[in-house]
């Protein structure tokens, strides 16, 4: 299994989302690397997928060739989807965006299908901060990003998630045996947060906030899930 993270940064300044400074970015890189090394993840199966000048202890950095241009957060699609077609992974992979935190082991969850994510906001949306991929979902991602492409003019200002969701829904009967719903352990974020904790099997496994959003922050760190090596993880890299 791979540790993906995936942020390519680009000219347009119209765009869905908050636009991260460079270096605010690097951070969260940072911060997420030392976080998988105390988990025992080989610096090469971590994967960085970025056009920005970054590295960072030895762990794997891919230069995509295609760039989303008309919105910087379907590059995860973009990226998810270069990889498989090019060969430039060779494992199942998971993953994650960079505030998505593993906060205990876990090994790739076995599933039907090709695809395995948690979902939330009462169980009806699949959440893509944190996904499971196989290498075999190739046709699927190029499905995505073929239709993003067809509907660019329409869609700066739509998140990623809603594609994947508006996708999966035109396409129901023809991807749904692909698509596999994972525990919430998976993916127990603020956004309806104590459902999805409740939902969980415990140990939960990956958690969804930003460090630097007290909130958030505030909210895990008050339900136990964030330990002292975390913390000074978050501590050493600014993000607390």
């Amino acid at each position: 299994m791979k540790n993906v993270i995936i942020f390519q940064d680009f000219v347009d300044t119209i765009t869905y989302g908050r636009n991260y400074k460079i270096e605010e970015l690097y951070k969260y890189f940072r911060a997420q690397i030392d976080n998988s090394l105390r988990f025992g993840w080989n610096p090469s199966d971590i994967v960085v997928v970025t056009n920005l000048d970054f590295s960072y202890k030895d762990v794997t950095i891919v230069k995509t060739n295609r760039l989303c241009r008309y919105n910087r957060y379907f590059n995860k699609q973009y990226g998810i989807c270069e990889l498989l077609e090019e060969n430039l992974i060779d494992d199942d992979f998971w993953f994650h965006d960079f505030d998505d935190w593993q906060i205990n082991k876990f090994e790739f969850p076995k599933f039907d299908g090709v695809i395995g994510m948690a979902k939330y906001i009462n169980n009806t949306q699949w959440n893509t901060g944190s996904i499971f991929i196989k290498k075999s979902s190739v046709n699927i991602w190029r499905l995505i990003v073929d239709f993003m492409d067809a509907n660019k003019d329409h869609l700066k200002n739509q998140g990623d998630e809603n594609i994947v969701n508006y996708v999966y829904g035109q396409y129901f009967n023809e991807l749904s045996p692909y698509f596999s719903h994972l525990n919430t352990k998976y993916n127990v974020g603020v956004t309806g947060f104590k459902y999805r904790y409740d939902m969980a099997e415990k140990p939960v496994c990956i958690l969804a906030f930003k460090p630097d959003d007290a909130v958030g922050y505030n909210l895990m760190l008050n339900n136990n899930l964030i330990d002292t090596e975390l913390q000074s993880i978050f501590a050493e890299h600014k993000l607390i």
